[in-house]
């Protein structure tokens, strides 16, 4: 991960006049396949480089599924499926009002007709190309334009790798532009969430958004150290509210999340060194919980986010082991 800061210089200009290349919507096609002892793993690059399926196959033939699994049915690019796992790109979540600040420049970050909102950025909405495949590996590539929502050129990878006891996601972000470009990575993971499962993780702080109708976190910060949450089918808290924000752990700089199903036989743990924030999102009466490794807090990427000047790259990691 990068560790510079914005220096004051002159925002770019926009340097193309047509709409964004993003697709009304995402078809899945044939999936890129990796296998490994028990574990297998399923890729669609052309839907956002999203990881559509994540299971391990029992002595009866019988799937586990640990993702909520895409599905092959044609879907929105702004209203996707609550399935499967994605990358967050050139910024994570939702960027206030929609709009960048960035050195004296207001840049309206979402695309028209293609999104109504800036949610989660661009990555998951475009077709990725497969640079590299194996029996148990892919690396997909995205390059990205400079466009008028986004003044920058920027290049991302992410490798997906599975071995016998899980599977590795490695996301980067190259800036291809002359100008100093801010940035941000994120994974956005969908795990099943029945009643029952039971998640346990440790932070350093644990924010809440006021109520469900503000997405970022509030002003009120709680030192919290171990947490657990039982699933009664969705949802996180009494208040209703479905999502928290973790700041990473300061005495060893990395998240380590687990997931114990009911009947102790299957967990799923999320570990990531590169974070400083991890998401954890589920509505109530939804089975799915979201475990977001992030490199900058939610709402404020005004003023928490890695600069990047050209040929730098960020980089995110995301390990997912599992039982």
């Amino acid at each position: 991960m990068t560790s510079s800061r914005a220096d004051g210089a002159q925002a770019p200009a926009a340097s193309v006049d047509q709409p964004g290349p993003t697709p009304l919507t995402l078809t899945p096609g044939k999936p890129i396949r990796l296998a490994r002892g028990a574990l297998i793993a399923e890729v669609q690059p052309g839907c956002g480089a999203r990881l559509s399926r994540l299971a391990r196959r029992d002595t009866r033939g019988d799937l586990f599924d640990y993702l909520v699994p895409l599905g092959n049915e044609p879907f929105s690019s702004d209203e996707w499926p609550k399935a499967g796992a994605f990358p967050m790109l050139p910024y994570t979540n939702m960027l206030r009002d929609d709009t960048l600040h960035w050195r004296g420049q207001t840049i309206a970050v979402h695309e028209t007709p293609a999104t109504s909102s800036s949610l989660h950025g661009w990555g998951l909405r475009r077709a990725w190309e497969v640079v590299d495949e194996s029996a148990h590996c892919c690396v997909l590539q995205l390059d990205s334009p400079a466009q008028p929502e986004w003044p920058w050129h920027y290049q991302a990878y992410l490798s997906v790798t599975l071995d016998e006891q899980g599977l590795d996601m490695q996301l980067s972000l190259t800036n291809l532009s002359a100008q100093e470009m801010p940035a941000g990575l994120g994974l956005h993971p969908y795990f099943r969430w029945p009643a029952g499962a039971r998640v346990t993780f440790e932070s350093e702080a644990l924010w809440r958004s006021p109520s469900e109708d503000i997405r970022w976190p509030s002003e009120q910060r709680v030192h919290v150290g171990p947490m657990e949450v039982v699933s009664v089918g969705g949802g996180l808290d009494t208040g209703g509210r479905s999502t928290w924000f973790a700041e990473v752990p300061t005495e060893s700089g990395r998240f380590d999340a687990r997931i114990d199903y009911a009947g102790g036989l299957r967990s799923a743990t999320v570990r990531s060194d590169d974070a400083t924030w991890l998401v954890l999102h589920s509505p109530a009466g939804r089975p799915y919980l979201c475990l977001e490794p992030s490199t900058h807090r939610v709402g404020e990427f005004d003023t928490d986010h890695e600069v990047l000047a050209h040929g730098q790259t960020l980089d995110l990691s995301m390990r997912i082991d599992l039982a």
